[in-house]
């Protein structure tokens, strides 16, 4: 199972934005690889993605509400009352840590642990840069490991060939 989630940079033009997820979005589907949106809600239901991935600072029920219960709805947590309380909202999975970090720190395997131990919502590690990351995410009970742009050390680069891959104009 794979799926591809679009962050947006703060000041990124709307209409750029539409556009690469107008290219993107029906690629992804096409091969059954979830298309989600990260903290906007309203974007990911404007262009038909499957779902959004929630930062703390947006309200899971809210997007629950507004997206509807067909919908992925994965949020971050950095606690584990906070990630309780949303597991018993219905999200529809976990993270820890920060797509970003380097490498998982303490913290998120701890709590990534922790989660695997008691509850069945999955989580998704984070922090991955490399396939040591990777073993020691699912080692400490990951259901899923996401790669975030530190394990793309020439993202630039990377665009354009996945770009030229699909024919999609650089």
């Amino acid at each position: 199972m794979a799926c591809l989630l679009l962050r947006c940079a703060p000041g990124l033009d709307d209409g750029a934005l539409r556009a690469a997820v107008e290219r993107l979005r029906p690629l992804a589907q096409k091969r059954d690889i979830a298309f989600l949106i990260e903290d906007s809600v309203e974007l990911a239901r404007a262009v038909g993605a499957d779902g959004v991935h929630l930062g703390m600072a947006v309200a899971y029920g809210e997007a629950r509400r507004r997206l509807g219960p067909d919908a992925i709805v994965g949020v971050a947590c950095g606690t584990r009352d906070g990630a309780i309380d949303v597991a018993e909202h219905g999200a529809d999975y976990v993270t820890f840590g920060d797509f970003d970090d380097p490498s998982p720190t303490p913290a998120a395997l701890d709590l990534t642990a922790w989660w695997g131990e008691i509850m069945t919502v999955p989580c998704v590690g984070t922090g991955c840069a490399t396939a040591r990351d990777a073993a020691r995410l699912a080692a400490a009970g990951a259901d899923f490991i996401a790669l975030g742009t530190v394990a793309w050390p020439a993202l630039e680069t990377a665009l354009r060939e996945i770009a030229a891959e699909l024919a999609l104009p650089a």
